[in-house]
C-alpha cells in the first residue's frame, strides 16, 4: 500500500471515528482503525463492534492495499504534523506502516489484519430520509433528557418513533422526558427503535454540507449515510438497543390546572443565579402567587438566595420544586421568547414547551418537599 493525503482530511476522519468509539474497548484490536487504500481514495474504518463507522477521503494512489494501525499513536503523530501533504506507505518486509510529513518520519508497528472485524453488511429495508439540520435539531432538543445509568441501557438511548408523516425523538431518564417531532415522508410501515445516544452525538457532529441524511432500519441495527464533498459519503452502522422503553404516551398528562405564560430569559436568568449555591442535588423551589413567582433555595451549610419575577398568574398560591440542573436544561431546549408552564399539581409532573411549536414538550417530575 502505497498514497499521498493530506494531513487534516485523514485526521478530521479519525477523529470522527473516535467519537463514535466505546471508551470501553473489550479487545485490542478494536484499538485500531483500518486503512484501506483503491483506486482514488483511501477508505478509513473504525468499529467497537457495537458502532461500524466507515469515511473516505480524497487520496492519490500508487499501490491499494489495507492496513491496521493502533488508533491513538496515528491521531498524535497526524496531530504532530503541519498542514501538508503526507505519504503513506506499507512496508512489506517489517510490515510497518511508514508515514512522512515533510522532513518527518514515523514507522508504526501495524496489528493483524485478518482480525480486524469485517464491516457490517447493510440491507436497505426500511429507509428515509431527512435533513442534516432537522435530524441535528431533534437530537439537540432530547439527548439532555437521556439517562447515564448503564444498568437500566435502554435508557441510555433515544427512542425514534417513526409513521408515515412523522418522526419523533423520545428520550427520558425516569426523571425527565423530551419529546421533538418532526414532518417527514417515510413509505414503510410504523415503527418504533431504540439509538444509542452516542451514536446520534457522533452524527451532531458532522462537519458535512449535505442537505439530507439517509436513515435505514433493519431487524437489530440502524445505518446513517451522510454524502461529503467529492462524492464520498461517510456511513455510521449502529446495533439497535433492545429492552422495552416507556410507553412515553402516556405519561404526558392530557389536562392541566394551570397554564402560565412565561418570558425564558426572566425564568432562566432567576433559576441560573439562585442555583449558584446548588450542591448535593439540593432542589430549587419555586412559589406560584398573584403576578409572581418567587425563586428560592436553602442549603444549610452553605447559605440561602431569594429572587422574584413578574408573571400574569392570578390563581391559588402553590409551591413546586426541582432538580435545578433538570429545569434548565428544559429551558435551554425553548428557542422562543416565551414558554408555557403547565402545572397539574405540585407532586405530578409539569410541561414546558415553546409558545408557538407544537412538536416540542419537555416533562419534568417535581421534588417532594417538606
Amino acid at each position: 500500500m502505497k498514497l499521498q493525503t493530506t494531513r487534516d482530511e485523514i485526521l478530521n476522519k479519525i477523529l470522527f471515528i473516535n467519537r463514535a468509539m466505546s471508551p470501553k474497548i473489550s479487545n485490542y484490536i478494536l484499538s485500531g482503525i483500518m486503512l484501506e487504500a483503491n483506486k482514488d481514495k483511501l477508505d478509513i474504518f473504525g468499529t467497537d463492534i457495537e458502532t461500524s463507522v466507515k469515511c473516505s477521503v480524497r487520496a492519490a494512489i500508487e499501490t491499494p492495499g489495507r492496513v491496521v494501525v493502533p488508533s491513538r499513536i496515528i491521531v498524535n503523530v497526524l496531530k504532530s504534523f503541519p498542514e501538508a501533504k503526507i505519504d503513506i506507505e506499507l512496508l512489506g518486509e517489517s510490515n510497518e506502516l511508514k508515514l512522512t510529513c515533510r522532513k518527518a518520519n514515523f514507522l508504526l508497528n501495524t496489528f493483524p489484519l485478518e482480525e480486524y472485524p469485517q464491516f457490517p453488511p447493510v440491507k436497505k429495508k426500511n429507509s428515509l430520509k431527512i435533513s442534516l439540520g432537522d435530524l441535528k435539531f431533534l437530537i439537540s432538543k432530547v439527548q439532555k433528557s437521556c439517562s447515564v445509568d448503564e444498568s437500566r441501557v435502554i435508557l441510555t438511548g433515544i427512542l425514534l418513533d417513526i409513521t408515515k408523516d412523522s418522526v419523533k425523538f423520545v428520550a427520558t431518564d425516569s426523571y425527565r422526558l423530551a419529546v421533538a417531532n418532526k414532518k417527514t415522508d417515510f413509505g414503510g410501515e410504523p415503527l418504533k427503535v431504540v439509538v444509542p445516544s452516542r451514536v446520534l452525538d457522533t452524527i451532531t457532529k458532522s462537519d458535512s454540507a449535505a442537505e439530507e441524511i439517509g436513515i435505514n432500519i433493519e431487524e437489530n441495527q440502524i445505518s446513517f449515510f451522510i454524502s461529503e464533498e467529492k462524492g464520498f459519503e461517510t456511513t455510521v452502522v449502529s446495533r439497535l438497543l433492545s429492552g422495552k422503553f416507556p410507553d412515553y404516551e402516556n405519561l404526558i398528562p392530557s389536562q392541566f390546572t394551570h397554564s402560565i405564560m412565561i418570558k425564558k430569559e426572566s425564568m432562566l436568568d432567576v433559576i441560573k443565579r439562585i442555583s449558584s449555591i446548588s450542591q448535593d442535588n439540593i432542589p430549587v423551589k419555586l412559589e406560584l402567587d398573584k403576578g409572581r413567582i418567587t425563586v428560592s433555595m436553602n442549603i444549610r451549610e452553605v447559605g440561602s438566595a431569594v429572587e422574584d419575577f413578574e408573571v400574569v398568574y392570578g390563581e391559588e398560591s402553590l409551591q413546586i420544586a426541582f432538580n435545578p440542573d433538570f429545569l434548565i436544561d428544559g429551558l435551554n431546549i425553548i428557542d422562543e421568547e416565551k414558554f408555557i408552564f403547565n402545572i397539574v399539581e405540585p407532586l405530578k409532573p409539569v410541561m414546558i414547551k415553546p409558545e408557538k411549536n407544537e412538536d416540542l414538550i419537555y416533562l419534568l417530575m417535581p421534588i417532594r418537599i417538606s
